[in-house]
């Protein structure tokens, strides 16, 4: 399952590096505005709060933070790590506690590729264009939870706007999907979270 993993990972950033070499190599006109600081910063770094849905147990408050590469316009590469503490399950409410202490946390990390499906200029004062865009997301990942470490699908979606120039806010749907022998054997779980982030172009 590791090598598995470290293969798909390799791919990911492989690919993701080659798409990003026209871009790094291009040498564009210095732009002010807060419209092309999204596309013109190729790192960020962010953090977010937010619910996660845990199969079985309940919606518990999220704390994450990521960094991403602007590999193009379009593309990017983004790794995540989420935290957050479960509640009881059902069955613990009826039958006793199952998972207790670092157990019961909810660890993950991914390393994703995104692609902006939908790119905007808005004007929230006159001569002052802000770029916004939408986006999509799927990558592979760790979920470490109830004692087991799970191979984990991530699939999702985002909004994003700049805040200043160098600000901007996100609001993300995160969808995890993993094979969990916690309740029940060889059960495929679906884990859906939302968040509201704020990265900062380095």
């Amino acid at each position: 399952m590791e090598n598995r993993f470290q293969y798909i990972l390799l791919i990911l950033v492989v690919g993701i590096f080659g798409l990003s070499l026209p871009a790094l190599a291009q040498e564009d006109a210095l732009v002010s505005g807060d419209a092309d600081s999204i596309d013109n910063e190729f790192f960020s770094f962010g953090v977010s709060a937010g619910v996660l849905n845990i199969q079985d147990f309940g919606s518990e408050y999220t704390l994450g933070a990521n960094f991403t590469f602007a590999a193009t316009e379009d593309f990017f590469l983004q790794f995540n790590y989420l935290i957050a503490d479960a509640g009881l399950s059902s069955f613990e409410e009826s039958q006793g506690q199952l998972i207790d202490g670092d157990d019961r946390k909810f660890n993950h990390f991914d390393l994703l590729v995104g692609y902006k499906l939908f790119q905007a200029e808005f004007f929230p004062s006159e001569g002052n264009a802000k770029l916004s865009g939408f986006y999509l997301v799927g990558g592979v990942g760790d979920t470490d939870f109830g004692g087991e470490g799970s191979f984990t699908y991530t699939l999702g979606a985002g909004y994003e706007f700049a805040l200043a120039r160098r600000f901007i806010v996100r609001a993300d749907y995160r969808h995890y999907i993993y094979e969990s022998n916690l309740i029940a054997e060889k059960e495929n779980t679906h884990n859906g979270g939302f968040s509201i982030g704020f990265n900062y172009l380095l």
